[in-house]
């Protein structure tokens, strides 16, 4: 819709694996957030604790976990049901990768299924299939982290099944699990997240 072809966007969203291996290959972290992925509050404070072996679950008194397997990615989850696997379905429409040999090896991998096979310009399923089947590409397995729901929404949670009151905890809302341009617009006004005028 509005002038959006189906392709272009398909073709766009294979990209998302050479834009991330670009800048980690500088040595960044990098956050990779889709223009429908709201902040409503700073992200930032989440991932901290992590890089420093802290779960974001964690109170934040308790001491520092030197023990902790360090994370590499993570990403907001999608309803379940929707991936290839039992595990989280993972959205790389809002993630968050730790700069490391390991890291970018498996994006690596990602942007060449997005090219080439059965995973042809498709980038969710073989992005999920690489973290939880690591195995079956010859990669190492990383850490990866689901990020809490109650925080990181998706669209359905967020617009669809989420109170008032739950709402105002969350951190970022991605208007996903839904096609169309106008109708994400719509719903982002329903819940007066729109301020651009017509």
């Amino acid at each position: 819709s509005s002038g959006w072809s189906r392709n272009l966007y398909v073709k766009m969203m294979s990209h998302r694996p050479f834009i991330v291996q670009k800048e980690l290959e500088k040595g960044y972290h990098v956050i990779f957030s889709d223009v429908d992925a709201l902040w409503l509050k700073s992200p930032l404070p989440y991932f901290e604790d992590d890089f420093y072996g802290k779960s974001i679950d964690q109170d934040a008194d308790q001491n520092f976990d030197a023990t902790a397997k360090q994370i590499n990615i993570w990403a907001q989850v999608d309803p379940h049901g929707r991936g290839p696997t039992s595990e989280d379905y993972l959205c790389p429409g809002f993630a968050v990768y730790r700069s490391t040999s390991d890291t970018i090896q498996l994006v690596q991998k990602w942007g060449n299924l997005t090219r080439h096979g059965e995973h042809l310009q498709r980038n969710q399923k073989p992005f999920n299939e690489l973290i939880w089947r690591s195995e079956r590409y010859n990669i190492p397995k990383l850490e990866a982290k689901s990020l809490p729901m109650n925080l990181f929404a998706n669209g359905i949670l967020y617009f669809e099944n989420m109170t008032d009151v739950e709402r105002r905890d969350v951190v970022v809302a991605h208007n996903n699990c839904i096609s169309g341009v106008e109708k994400k617009v719509q719903r982002f006004k329903n819940f007066n997240l729109w301020s651009l005028s017509e």
